[in-house]
């Protein structure tokens, strides 16, 4: 008898259902933590629980770190103990360490991370004892990791996070102050359970960094290129990247505590944890707030450097990447000299350093467009969205960049009828940018999306990729113009001008799912 249940791919019939529950935020914790322990090498996620716990996840593509830094494309194994009836009434112990003893002994895998979900957790399984009981007879590392329930802080930490961000654009001396982050988030609370029960001590290696990266959805921009380039350019400077986590092995992971700095993205909570353990002190910086632009690099590199006292080192090889990055940008903005833009983009906290990266890489932008529904699709009250659109507003004119005009929450079809008299509209909305761009060039418009099309994003640490963005805004100016004789078959359907690309008959469903969020959160 099998004790452990491959989740394949399934019958789909339930995903579009499962599709607007994740647009609207239902994310149960156990796809965070399957994200996670599915992004280290060789690493397998096992769920204690119902073999339905296991089963919406797989409706789900591989998480974008273990496609572009693990060079993974399949998805990844996801195994359940599908516990059952009786073992709901007398417990499950048993059935999950006869689960692990055969994962371990039929897949080898170098880590296995037990996920708890809510029915263990409700009846008293005791997943720690389990570990402890059997971690001698298997040839994996075991750790274990709480996922009961959801993300229940998302949509108290978004709306903080508007306010944050609001405050920050008013006051610059506020935006040390923006720490966003949802620490009991599965995808956070698995990385604390890897960080806390992998690592072990070890000798220090002088002038040496930990890098905390994220990816999930991030398909199109270029991890791997930005984590190559921070290598590179830290090498040179004379600082040793130690491990890049997520996107390592086991072995990286456990000689995490031989680093003398943390850079975190996500989890301040894991690199609080190596500092009281480890003495390892750490930078935090989840939305790159600090480290957005072209400033915000050298602010990266310079803040690093300053903890191994190292500026003049650092300030020179810096002096030389943004020579070779003005030398490189010659040619495109003489390319770009006398062509108009219009950009589409959501209210974050890097939108104002990314405006200033496209007046760097030399775009006259003729008119913004701001659009706050993915914030709001996330849980911002409509109060916060309005007035960071309207402050962004405020400061996009200020900017000195020649912008002409501002809208804020267009219908996409007015957006569109808008842009006409611009050469190429730059689409950024953090959601279906591609649909939007293919309905820009059925109107018989270029359009072009930074990640799409350049593997740029604003939040990435990153000169390399200003440089192909500039690239990539050539290659669409120059590009043919649309005949607007595409008549795609997507478009065939009526799609509504808000919630784009929401066909207008199935309306109904995303306009319930909004009605039941309401609810949920309140």
């Amino acid at each position: 008898m099998s004790f452990i249940s491959l989740i394949g791919h399934g019958d789909r019939y339930y995903s579009r259902v499962l599709n607007q529950a994740t647009q609207y935020g239902i994310d149960c914790k156990i796809y965070g933590a399957i994200c996670t322990i599915s992004e280290i090498k060789n690493a397998i996620p096992l769920i204690h629980g119902p073999k339905g716990c296991a089963y919406y996840p797989r409706f789900f593509p591989p998480d974008a770190i273990r496609m572009k830094l693990l060079t993974e494309r399949d998805y990844p194994p996801i195994y359940s103990t599908a516990m059952t009836e009786s073992q709901v009434i007398y417990g499950g112990e048993k059935r999950l360490e006869d689960a692990i003893l055969e994962l371990d002994r039929k897949e080898k895998p170098e880590l296995i991370g037990v996920i708890g979900s809510c029915v263990p957790a409700i009846i008293g399984d005791d997943l720690e004892s389990v570990i402890t009981k059997i971690k001698d007879k298997v040839g994996a590392k075991i750790i274990s990791t709480p996922s009961a329930g959801y993300d229940d802080e998302r949509a108290e930490n978004i709306d903080d996070l508007a306010i944050d961000t609001l405050n920050a654009w008013k006051d610059e001396t506020k935006k040390e102050e923006i720490k966003f982050g949802i620490e009991r988030c599965g995808r956070l609370d698995a990385m604390y359970s890897i960080v806390e029960q992998l690592t072990e001590d070890t000798d220090t290696i002088e002038k040496s960094v930990n890098i905390d990266t994220f990816g999930r959805l991030h398909y199109y921009e270029d991890l791997k290129g930005e984590i190559d380039e921070i290598r590179a350019v830290l090498n040179r400077m004379g600082v040793r990247v130690n491990t890049v986590f997520p996107g390592c092995s086991v072995s990286d992971i456990r000689r995490m505590p031989a680093a003398e700095l943390n850079f975190m993205r996500r989890s301040e909570n894991a690199a609080n944890f190596m500092k009281k353990k480890y003495g390892i002190d750490y930078l935090f910086d989840p939305l790159c707030v600090r480290y957005a632009g072209l400033g915000g690099i050298e602010r990266f590199y310079i803040d690093i450097a300053s903890r191994f006292n190292i500026e003049g080192e650092a300030e020179a090889v810096l002096r030389n990447e943004k020579l070779l990055l003005e030398g490189k940008l010659k040619k495109i903005r003489k390319a770009l000299k006398d062509k108009t833009f219009s950009v589409v983009l959501v209210p974050m906290t890097v939108s104002v350093e990314y405006l200033k990266v496209l007046e760097f890489i030399g775009l006259k932008i003729k008119k913004l467009f701001i659009n706050t529904e993915w914030l709001e699709r996330f849980g911002t009250k409509k109060e916060y969205t309005l007035d960071l659109a309207n402050k962004l507003s405020e400061l996009a004119y200020g900017l000195g960049i020649g912008i002409e005009e501002v809208f804020i929450n267009l219908d996409v079809f007015d957006e569109i009828e808008k842009s006409k008299d611009v050469d190429l509209s730059i689409i950024d909305t953090l959601q279906y940018d591609e649909e939007r761009v293919m309905l820009y060039e059925s109107k018989g418009l270029r359009a072009l999306s930074p990640s799409l099309h350049a593997g740029y994003s604003p939040y990435r640490i990153s000169y390399k990729m200003m440089e192909r963005l500039g690239e990539a805004i050539v290659t669409g100016i120059r590009s043919r113009v649309p005949e607007g004789k595409r008549k795609l078959l997507y478009f065939h359907y009526g799609v509504d001008g808000w919630r784009f690309p929401c066909f207008k008959d199935t309306l109904h469903c995303r306009i319930c799912w909004e009605e039941m969020m309401n609810i949920w959160r309140q």
